[in-house]
């Protein structure tokens, strides 16, 4: 009876176990982008799977940009993809046309753990890696390019009011011209604003434009708006008319590691924008108070900005897909989330580990509870195969032709739209 009782246990237990079991002990190997920081903490995870689920994981990193998604393609065009890719939003899109990722739909619906909702996640990350009705990336974190980073002691020295999260752009020029300074030979010593790169596309939205007539299934470019325009000149302006963000040559002195971070970290310029990412960085000044407020609304009295945000996926070249549902999960799921977000520079995907101490801890800034409503009036890129190629092709060249004032908005995004209609839109309905 006994040995009747322990053979019905084996038995038992024998699905449970057998669920994560490697097929031929081969490592799911995770690939993705990320500093020395996200590196260690993606070690401390695959050191807790090996412990907890004994399934072998290895990780391989790549510079993010262009160099990452050309590393994954290449391998993929060899058949040697890794099990799971690392995905930000403006990924998907190629990556799914390319048959390159697995629908997560029904790993959800049938996960034998039963501990995984996507309901918990913000919707508006969730949509944009759902593609036709099909799941593709479990969200890891949301990233709205809403925060104006500010230095508190340059508006003391300068009798300024801290800014408020009700401002319009008029307010924020205002700010930006008292706090930009040049000394008597005309040379500048600060600046009043600064982006971590020149981000125009949330300019565009706020002044009330948009890039395409839809973000999911986009059948026309419409920079050509007066809005559009209007979003750009401004922008454009605050470099060339107003003086107060440098040009890009006078970036070239005083950057680091980090880029135009390292300028406001330097204390030179008062005013930086990017997303909420650079606050792990930032916690590392010692010779200034800073603080966030949101972006500020436009002539119409709104705001809406840019986003990133990033998450997992399982390729389709993945040999133990159920097993690597159960590393991605780990990874994406909340202690997942709990170990990325550790470095202080991330807002997780799961609302309510946002909306808890994890995030919004007693570290710098003190307004950080702006980012658990910002999600709402994130716009994201167009999502199609060409955005990449539009972008690179099309839009910035004539871009740096406004940002250097060869051109002015208008010149430059009539070509735009003109261009990218010609030779993307008007083609697929010649086929139709």
């Amino acid at each position: 009876m006994k040995k009747f009782i322990a053979i019905f246990m084996i038995l038992l237990l024998f699905p449970v176990f057998s669920c994560v079991k490697q097929k031929n002990n081969k490592p799911i190997r995770v690939f993705h982008w990320g500093d020395i920081i996200e590196m260690k903490n993606v070690d401390k995870i695959i050191a807790d799977i090996k412990k907890t689920k004994g399934i072998n994981v290895v990780q391989e990193r790549a510079p993010a940009g262009n160099a990452y998604m050309e590393k994954f393609l290449t391998q993929a065009a060899a058949g040697l993809a890794p099990d799971i890719v690392f995905v930000e939003v403006g990924n998907v899109k190629p990556m799914v046309d390319r048959g390159l990722l697995v629908d997560l739909t029904p790993y959800i619906a049938n996960d034998p753990d039963k501990d995984f909702d996507i309901k918990d996640y913000y919707p508006e990350v969730v949509d944009r890696f759902t593609i036709d009705g099909k799941l593709y990336v479990i969200p890891r974190d949301i990233a709205p390019i809403c925060v104006i980073y500010y230095n508190k002691k340059l508006f003391d020295e300068a009798g300024l009011n801290y800014p408020t999260d009700d401002w319009t752009y008029q307010d924020f020029l205002a700010i930006a011209q008292k706090l930009t300074k040049y000394d008597k030979a005309g040379k500048p010593i600060q600046f009043g604003f600064l982006d971590e790169w020149i981000i125009w596309d949330s300019w565009v939205y706020t002044f009330g434009g948009s890039i395409m007539d839809d973000v999911k299934k986009p059948t026309k470019c419409v920079l050509d708006s007066p809005e559009a325009i209007a979003g750009v000149q401004f922008r454009a302006d605050l470099t060339n008319k107003y003086k107060v963000a440098p040009s890009q040559a006078q970036l070239v002195m005083g950057q680091g590691w980090y880029g135009n971070a390292s300028v406001f970290a330097s204390g030179k310029v008062a005013m930086f924008y990017t997303g909420y990412w650079k606050a792990g960085y930032f916690r590392s000044i010692k010779d200034f108070e800073w603080d966030i407020v949101m972006f500020p609304k436009g002539p119409k009295g709104f705001r809406k900005y840019s986003s990133g945000g990033s998450g997992y996926a399982i390729t389709t070249q993945c040999k133990d897909k159920e097993t690597a549902w159960q590393v991605l999960k780990r990874f994406a799921g909340e202690k997942g989330q709990i170990d990325l977000s550790s470095q202080g520079g991330l807002q997780p995907a799961i609302i309510k580990l946002a909306e808890s101490k994890q995030f919004l801890d007693d570290y710098p800034p003190k307004n950080k509870r702006i980012m658990l409503t910002a999600p709402k009036n994130i716009v994201f890129t167009p999502l199609m195969k060409e955005w990449e190629e539009i972008n690179m092709r099309y839009i910035t060249p004539e871009l740096d032709k406004v940002w250097s004032g060869q051109v002015s908005a208008e010149v430059a995004l009539k070509k735009i739209a003109k261009d990218v209609n010609r030779d993307f839109f008007s083609k697929k309905k010649e086929k139709k």
